[in-house]
């Protein structure tokens, strides 16, 4: 065998390693993408739930204040309807979720398959966000008039909705993802809710080193 024909045989021996290598980054990716697709549609129930259960929730709640509007202490309408109001924000946004969830195409760009998990990572992050901000109209929403002429306990009233107030605008400050790693974020982001889309963003990075 002359030396051409040995050049020519390894070049096509590179080339077909080099196709087989391409097909492998291939198939991995589009398994990876599956993955994906898998694991951030299993939050999609658990979203609907929390849809139906709070969309009942802030219909009883606007009965309420509307059936109490004419009697009731400002303090409790108030409070109850700044509740009413942040949970109708946050049902909008898990349906947003939801739609963002069935938009993801298998085929799509990965760079548009991140944007939409990113898009989910905010969202997710703005949903407890309004929820602690919100804590402490659970403390305000008892308080009476005759409170005020009892000064015992409207210093312990002031000072448990200081303390709520406090803490609620400690985390909707430090809720954000570059505190992922500390224990008591942790603690508050776990479960369907989390888990899967932080996966899902592991194996994006995954499909990333292929490139």
């Amino acid at each position: 065998m002359q030396e051409s024909e040995l050049i020519a045989l390894w070049q096509s021996y590179n080339q077909k390693l080099e196709e087989n290598l391409v097909l492998n980054r291939q198939n991995a990716s589009a398994i990876t993408l599956i993955k994906v697709k898998s694991l951030i549609s299993s939050m999609v129930p658990m979203k609907i739930f929390v849809i139906i259960t709070t969309s009942i929730w802030v219909t009883f709640l606007v009965i309420v204040l509307y059936r109490t509007f004419a009697y009731a202490s400002p303090f409790f309408w108030f409070s109850i309807a700044t509740h009413a109001i942040l949970v109708t924000v946050v049902i909008a946004i898990y349906v947003y979720q939801v739609v963002l969830i069935y938009q993801t195409d298998l085929n799509e760009a990965l760079l548009k398959t991140q944007y939409r998990l990113a898009s989910l990572k905010s969202s997710t992050l703005w949903i407890y966000k309004l929820m602690f901000l919100h804590a402490p109209v659970w403390t305000t929403f008892t308080i009476q008039q005759r409170m005020f002429s009892n000064p015992a306990w409207l210093t312990a009233q002031i000072i448990v909705s200081l303390v709520f107030l406090t803490i609620a605008l400690w985390l909707f400050v430090n809720i954000k993802y570059e505190n992922r790693g500390k224990k008591w974020f942790r603690m508050i982001f776990n479960g369907r809710d989390w888990d899967p889309m932080i996966k899902s963003f592991e194996m994006l990075r995954q499909i990333k080193g292929y490139d």
